[in-house]
């Protein structure tokens, strides 16, 4: 039975993927909300609608331009794109009923135009979430001993190592920078909120949140600045950057919700804002993408006809990853180049 509180976008897939949260029968249900804190939340499909359609031509303002294409796992009808390294290197997840993500190992790791599955060793299910430029990747996998538990692994080479937050029941790894340290989230299966960390040469930092709320970190650059998403008690979602143990609130003016997912070596952030669309009776929340830079935030187009939500996940460089959701629900994983 279902946790009366609100989780990462990290926690939800560990319930989608096991059946704890059943995506099925929603013609019959309130549409349930897919957002990385929310996996109990209901919303009111009445109160929603899509987005207008982008057309081909779609292109961002100020002066700013997208290189587009899709990542698309052979023969699989749904995929995601969630980190990406310096060398263009790709790590995600495919498969037939995302977001329900419901099978054994489905998750890959693109070099060039190969890609090759991932999968924990004897684990039923395995999320790979990022990857450096050693090609060390993170990411977390369903405990094939079937007590409903989740961790965290570094897969180097063919190596895999378990990350377990110390006293915690589930860890889930979401990013790595180029210098291996780590960030993720952790929770217990009692109950109480989602807590994010840092990891570096083994040492655990806990990022709290302003608001004693949850709160997931998106991404960390090279030089270990953290930028990441919090709940407030309307269950509004706020950005944040985390740098010298201190949290900065950063959000999108205007609009109820901003989450942060990337950030680059540069300082540049990636994120998405705005309010519900309601999709197959399924709610996404911020369904439009940003840049900020210098100051500045600029929203994102990608050149798709019929994309009604975009996500975007890691920038590296002017590299962007993440997926788009059309009209009937699919989602394909995208790779964009940012140019000014």
């Amino acid at each position: 039975m279902l946790r009366n509180r609100q989780l990462s976008l990290s926690a939800l897939l560990l319930l989608l993927a096991t059946g704890l949260l059943s995506l099925s029968s929603q013609a019959q249900l309130p549409a349930r909300r897919i957002s990385r804190f929310g996996r109990n939340r209901e919303a009111q499909p009445i109160a929603l609608s899509p987005s207008p359609a982008q057309s081909q031509g779609a292109h961002t303002p100020s002066g700013i331009s997208l290189t587009f294409g899709m990542v698309d796992f052979p023969r699989s009808p749904d995929s995601t794109a969630y980190g990406v390294n310096s060398k263009g290197d790709i790590v995600g997840t495919y498969g037939p009923n995302l977001p329900a993500w419901e099978g054994e190992t489905q998750s890959y790791l693109l070099e060039g135009d190969t890609f090759h599955k991932i999968g924990f060793p004897g684990a039923p299910y395995t999320s790979a979430f990022g990857i450096n430029k050693k090609r060390e990747i993170v990411g977390w996998y369903y405990n094939s001993s079937g007590d409903g538990t989740w961790h965290a692994f570094l897969k180097k080479g063919e190596t895999y190592t378990n990350i377990d937050y110390p006293g915690a029941d589930n860890t889930a790894a979401i990013g790595i920078n180029d210098a291996g340290e780590i960030v993720g989230i952790y929770f217990q299966t009692s109950g109480g909120f989602v807590h994010a960390f840092a990891l570096s040469k083994g040492v655990y930092t806990t990022i709290n949140s302003p608001l004693s709320y949850d709160i997931d970190p998106g991404g960390i650059n090279s030089s270990g600045v953290i930028v990441g998403t919090y709940l407030d008690e309307n269950s509004d979602c706020h950005g944040f950057v985390f740098q010298n143990g201190q949290v900065t609130t950063l959000d999108y003016p205007g609009v109820a919700n901003t989450i942060l997912t990337g950030i680059n070596d540069a300082g540049q952030i990636v994120g998405e804002f705005g309010g519900d669309v309601l999709i197959n009776g399924l709610d996404w929340e911020a369904p439009n993408i940003f840049l900020y830079n210098q100051g500045s935030f600029t929203p994102l187009i990608l050149p798709v006809a019929d994309a009604q939500v975009t996500w975007s996940y890691t920038l590296n460089g002017n590299q962007l990853v993440g997926f788009y959701v059309d009209s009937l629900g699919n989602m394909q994983g995208y790779t964009a180049t940012i140019s000014q």
